[in-house]
């Protein structure tokens, strides 16, 4: 789209919820419209108030404005990478994309391997940003926005908003108070996200996140309203029946697809297809197949992804206060505890076998706290890594482990409490690197967009201001947000056990292997690394 006197031109990918309040406020100083388009009011909210704009947009967005009186290029990516933007910079040139295939489609773009990516891919099942698998092509960083001048080819980036700040102010209000304020955030994240005007439903797995965002929606959807889930033919992986309870209770109208172990590589392969890079977080596949089947119904559809960052939902902060406990058990016990063979059925096919959790805790404890919430989630070991890529990596591996960048982050917020540092740091790294590419990639290529309530601007700004003590109490996660969906959602539901999004992959793969996550990772490098 062009401004009216065509100085400004913009592409732009997302959807800003607030666009109406701003339009309005344009007007008022004299900007006159001719769409009822969100991107006009993006391109004119650039004009008046330059990248003042975007710590008034609340939504996903990636966008470039080009400005041909300054010969100035401005790009800017949203303050969780909810949308996409990959570019590379020549001598004399520009290139830029919201999927890293469509940039290398241009020539001229070198696609030299990045072993450093690769080292990030092989430990973390993703590329931590700014890189990618290209050595000179990168990720334009979440909450960032970047300029590039002409003549001179003059290049700056600034992040526009951190997250860190909100961690730091603490408020005292009661926890009733708190349940009752997170809850009327919630509601209107909710609204903002409903407007549209095509068919819109909602992804219900029957967990706490996704149940919440359902039962909010019923409230104000006048329409019927249309969930969505996925399961599998392995017990302990399908959740359908749970979902299907939960949407009874709702009284939505609910779809769902098993997905079985006899067409499993078509679906692995499809689901890795949406995928420019190697990716190894193996929910990309029941992720895929969920929005290929609401693709059928609907065109927008809202998720609850974004909860257990924001409000301590996993395994991990679990594990994270055991590690203070752990550490009162001696040195050598913990070694032996790392080396020995744990019990366990190894032809259980159950999400995240117990004996790999005790292997995986007990060899965290063994490092300080931080490289412990970091080795939580670890698929290769650097010994590993290096059989992978060579030798003659060896120090390459140990140089450029990805826990450097982890520790970047932890080393922003030193002065806060342990919880909030670690949902700080998963937010930067998991949340951006994995669970937003993970959900935009599978929603892209099935032609539906997904939106994100939990990450609204003003309910996550609220909730890093709530005390770390109240988010998780005791081995209690997602405290204070139970708390304030309490009415909203059943005891059935709110008293359910966590359970991940995950693939049955030693069944698939037929291997008595505890270490899924580690089997995953070589059958994507296997298929999408050519070194």
């Amino acid at each position: 789209m062009a401004s009216d006197d065509k100085r400004y031109f913009i592409v732009y990918n997302g959807e800003v919820y607030n666009f109406n309040e701003l339009k309005r406020e344009l007007v008022d100083i004299g900007v006159n419209f001719s769409t009822s388009s969100d991107t006009e009011v993006v391109l004119y909210s650039y004009i008046k108030w330059g990248p003042e704009c975007l710590n008034r947009f609340n939504g996903m967005f990636a966008f470039a404005i080009w400005d041909n009186e300054k010969k100035e290029l401005f790009l800017a990516r949203d303050r969780f990478g909810k949308k996409p933007l990959y570019y590379y910079k020549s001598r004399n040139k520009m290139t830029f994309a919201s999927e890293l295939g469509a940039l290398i489609c241009d020539d001229d773009v070198p696609r030299e391997i990045s072993y450093e990516a690769l080292n990030s891919y092989l430990a973390l099942g993703y590329i931590l940003s700014p890189m990618t698998l290209y050595k000179d092509v990168f990720k334009l960083e979440p909450a960032t926005h970047m300029t590039i001048s002409y003549p001179g080819e003059r290049m700056y980036k600034t992040q526009y908003w951190d997250y860190a700040d909100r961690f730091r102010v603490k408020m005292s209000a009661s926890e009733k108070d708190i349940a009752v304020n997170l809850l009327t955030l919630l509601n209107e994240a909710v609204k903002k996200r409903m407007v549209s005007d095509v068919p819109i439903g909602a992804f219900l797995s029957g967990g706490v996140d996704s149940s919440s965002i359902s039962s909010i929606m019923k409230k104000y959807h006048r329409e019927e309203l249309h969930t969505f889930s996925i399961g599998f033919d392995q017990k302990s992986y399908n959740e359908i029946d749970a979902a299907e309870r939960v949407a009874k209770w709702i009284g939505t109208t609910h779809h769902n697809k098993i997905c079985r172990i006899d067409d499993n590589r078509g679906l692995i392969d499809e689901a890795l297809g949406a995928h420019d890079e190697p990716f190894a977080d193996n929910s990309l596949i029941p992720t895929f197949a969920l929005a290929k089947l609401t693709s059928s119904y609907v065109k927008v559809a809202l998720s609850g992804d974004g909860a257990d960052e924001i409000f301590a939902g996993y395994m991990t902060y679990k594990a994270d206060r055991c590690y203070f406990y752990a550490q009162a058990l001696p040195l050598f016990i913990r070694n032996w505890l790392v080396g020995s063979k744990l019990r366990g059925n190894p032809k259980r096919q159950t999400k995240l076998d117990l004996r790999y959790k005790k292997k995986q805790f007990f060899y965290g404890s063994l490092h300080s706290a931080e490289k412990a919430h970091y080795l939580w989630r670890i698929m290769l070991h650097p010994e590993e890594r290096i059989g992978v890529l060579g030798e003659d990596k060896r120090e390459l591996v140990y140089d450029t482990d990805p826990f450097s960048t982890f520790k970047k982050y932890y080393d922003r917020v030193k002065d806060i409490h342990w919880l909030d540092k670690n949902l700080y740091v998963d937010a930067m790294t998991w949340l951006a690197d994995d669970i937003m590419v993970k959900v935009d990639r599978a929603s892209m290529r099935n032609s539906i967009e997904v939106r994100n309530p939990y990450l609204d601007v003003d309910l996550v700004s609220y909730a890093a201001s709530i005390p770390a003590e109240i988010k998780m109490k005791g081995l209690r996660t997602k405290y204070i947000l139970k708390k304030s969906l309490k009415g909203v959602l059943p005891d059935f539901v709110l008293n359910k056990k966590k359970s991940g999004f995950n693939a049955p992959i030693r069944a698939w793969f037929g291997s008595d292997s505890i270490d899924e996550f580690k089997i995953f990772n070589k059958y994507v490098f296997d298929k999408k690394v050519k070194l």
